[in-house]
């Protein structure tokens, strides 16, 4: 990475959430130099959509914007669902494909917190043998699900009077961005170099999922990728925002 210049953190939320999670994590982040950015995914509680290459389109457009035109070095930083939609979206961003072509900018990292690592062609709901028991119809909605028992879902490692706000922020996922295919990844790139963050006490992705992940996202990517650990739940940006950001600068060279 350069340094004349910290690093871009670029945040793609997880499902049912929305871009305010990472809000003290980014003010964490900026009061220590580093500028950050982060990205409402249209399929949370907004309007229907019918895949996950919607989410991806909205954000491979927010990040053109930084490589191409601000020509900025990013690290994109994803939880749960947003891994997928993230690793769709760097295909020709990478900062060694671009430097190779004597352009500036890129993606120089990729960071996926506890977040899912979907091969290519495949969707999320092949990543299970049948849909998780921790999601349910919308009863106002077919096309969208919610979740059941957010508290110990995503939250179990605070107090409810901590977790109660957030539960009540949280809103209906399409369902069709379970189901899409991905069309590219990063790890079949494999220029990007990644760091897995797996949470150990997680209600959402169980650990041994989260590290067969990562041991399936390394061995197909040509890029170096690293394990991280941090004893949290689904959701460190709310219960441990001080170890997490530890671990972002570590990624970032600090």
């Amino acid at each position: 990475m350069s340094t004349s210049e910290p690093p871009t953190f670029y945040f793609i939320h997880g499902a049912l959430h929305d871009v305010t999670c990472w809000a003290t994590v980014r003010s964490s982040l900026s009061s220590h130099g580093f500028p950050t950015r982060a990205v409402d995914l249209p399929s949370s509680g907004g309007r229907a959509v019918t895949s996950h290459l919607e989410d991806m389109a909205f954000v491979r457009q927010e990040l053109e914007t930084l490589v191409r035109h601000e020509e900025k070095e990013v690290i994109v930083a994803t939880s749960s669902y947003g891994g997928m939609v993230g690793s769709n979206a760097v295909s020709g961003l990478e900062a060694g494909t671009r430097r190779a072509r004597g352009e500036k900018g890129g993606i120089v990292y990729f960071v996926f917190i506890a977040a899912y690592v979907v091969p290519l062609g495949k969707s999320l709901l092949d990543m299970t043998p049948e849909p998780p028991a921790i999601l349910a119809p919308d009863p106002t909605d077919a096309s969208r699900v919610i979740v059941v028992g957010p508290e110990q879902v995503f939250y179990n490692d605070v107090p409810a009077a901590v977790s109660a706000p957030w539960v009540a922020r949280l809103r209906p996922q399409a369902v069709a961005t379970f189901m899409s295919k991905m069309t590219a990844t990063v790890e079949e790139g494999g220029v990007v170099p990644c760091t897995y963050v797996v949470c150990e006490r997680d209600g959402a992705v169980p650990v041994r999922q989260q590290e067969g992940m990562f041991e399936a996202g390394r061995e197909v990517s040509g890029a170096e990728w690293r394990l991280e650990r941090i004893g949290t739940g689904h959701s460190p940006w709310l219960s441990d925002v001080e170890g997490l950001v530890a671990l972002l600068e570590k990624v970032a060279g600090r």
